[in-house]
């Protein structure tokens, strides 16, 4: 409502009461024609604000039917939504016992898998170990032996060159063989 439209209503109230302050001024007694001018009045009153606040109250009546419409429609949806998802798990929960049972026969499954695995691969360790370990006592055995078989021949050695220098007889053998293979 613009200023003039508010100063309107507001002076046709105050002529309303102004009028009938003037009907009810005199000494004699009411008539009934002493109610047709505040009549009029307030006839044109609820006239004129029903014709300007016919068309707000309209729109506002429409935005709110509008909203809880839609309101409706959410909630609506949002309840076979919630009935869906509801339904959905309770058929989870029906079948939940099967699904325990699987899971457990899978894990079963899984743990003799596995058991079998590993008992296998442990011997395929133990085995590779034993062979190791067999290599690995031959390798020093045979350096044992050689490293004996060296130090034999080396006493050996040591021993004719002592029994060569000690005795003439072998020292004048040894010279002519050698001059020989010369």
């Amino acid at each position: 409502m613009n200023k003039f439209e508010v100063r309107f209503l507001i002076s046709s109230f105050f002529l309303m009461i102004l009028s009938s302050e003037a009907m009810a001024a005199g000494n004699e007694h009411g008539s009934i024609m002493d109610l047709f001018a505040p009549t009029v009045n307030v006839s044109i009153l609820i006239g004129v604000l029903i014709w300007k606040i016919k068309g707000p109250l309209k729109n506002y009546f429409i935005t709110k039917s509008e909203e809880i419409s839609n309101t409706m429609e959410r909630a609506s949806l949002k309840s076979k939504e919630a009935q869906l998802m509801y339904e959905g798990e309770k058929r989870k929960s029906e079948h939940l016992s099967e699904e325990m049972k699987s899971i457990q026969i899978d894990a079963e499954k899984d743990i003799q898998h596995f058991e079998k695995t590993i008992s296998k691969e442990t011997d395929d360790k133990i085995q590779k170990m034993k062979t190791d370990a067999d290599s690995k006592i031959k390798a020093d055995k045979k350096a044992v032996l050689d490293e004996l078989n060296a130090e034999l021949l080396n006493q050996v050695i040591l021993k004719t060159k002592t029994t060569i220098k000690t005795n003439k007889d072998y020292q004048n053998k040894v010279s002519s063989k050698l001059l020989q293979g010369l």
